[in-house]
């Protein structure tokens, strides 16, 4: 086993008092198991720079070629796309929902090839690390 070090922490009194009930919730049985494990997370898995979430994009289906080149998109991104979701929001409005995993530059870049397309009026990520 590993030597312990030992050290000290200061919290705000709320900031403790959530991360108590964090604790708690998590099962834990004392703060130094969760901070190591909080520590080793954010870590050991910083590097990889991974993220989920999900595209939003709202388009004119009359413009140009959406769901053709977005298709195609979709195709060059798969590794990256775990589904999406089509919706029409009035007679020439749609409402596509695209949901990611994976490297944060390959999303980017297929959110700029998204925007980049004729007809799109809105495309917007929301991403949370992993």
């Amino acid at each position: 086993m590993d030597r312990i070090v030992r050290t000290g922490i200061s919290f705000e009194p709320k900031l403790l008092k959530l991360f108590d009930k964090f604790i708690r919730d998590k099962g834990y049985t004392n703060r130094s198991e969760a901070i190591n494990d909080l520590i080793r997370e954010r870590l050991f898995h910083a590097h990889e720079n991974k993220v989920i979430g999900a595209i939003k994009v709202i388009y004119d289906h009359r413009v140009g070629h959406y769901s053709k080149n977005v298709s195609n998109l979709q195709h060059d991104y798969h590794c990256q796309i775990l589904s999406s979701m089509h919706t029409y929001l009035d007679h020439h409005t749609c409402l596509e929902l695209i949901v990611v995993k994976g490297r944060t530059d390959r999303i980017k870049k297929l959110l700029e090839k998204i925007k980049k397309t004729d007809g799109v009026k809105e495309a917007k990520m929301n991403l949370e690390r992993r």
